[in-house]
């Protein structure tokens, strides 16, 4: 393979991993408000300790991630990605501590986090050679 040839598949694959990244954080603020069941979001956030604001904080929490899905799609940037990443980390220290079921959930909500932070890893790497 041709180094032009390299370089163009891992433009596409930015492109799939950017839009991918921003489809996941607008689907989830989506989900989180529209589809889910707010009570038992707000009974998650009591659990891990918010109790007075749950509401005020879901709310907070979806248009947060669908800010960052936008910013994924429309302003990328190393920044961007490194604040999603710990983003990311600290939502699942949080929820790995606060509620440990779904470290063992067979859906695995906090272990397929771990791909999405190699890819904001992969984008953050590729924003700094696209810069250069």
């Amino acid at each position: 393979m041709n180094s032009k040839n390299l370089e163009r598949q891992l433009l596409t694959l930015y492109w799939l991993s950017r839009l991918g990244m921003a489809a996941i954080w607008c689907w989830t603020a989506y989900v989180s408000w529209f589809a889910y069941p707010q009570a038992l979001s707000l009974a998650w956030l009591q659990r891990i300790g918010i109790s007075q604001s749950a509401e005020l904080m879901l709310a907070a929490a979806c248009l947060f991630d669908l800010l960052m899905g936008l910013a994924s799609a429309a302003c990328a940037s190393r920044l961007l990605w490194q604040a999603q990443i710990v983003c990311v980390l600290a939502y699942s220290l949080v929820i790995a501590l606060g509620l440990p079921e779904f470290l063992i959930h067979p859906f695995g909500p906090i272990s397929k986090n771990i791909a999405v932070l190699c890819c904001l890893g992969y984008l953050s790497i590729m924003e700094a050679h696209r810069s250069a």
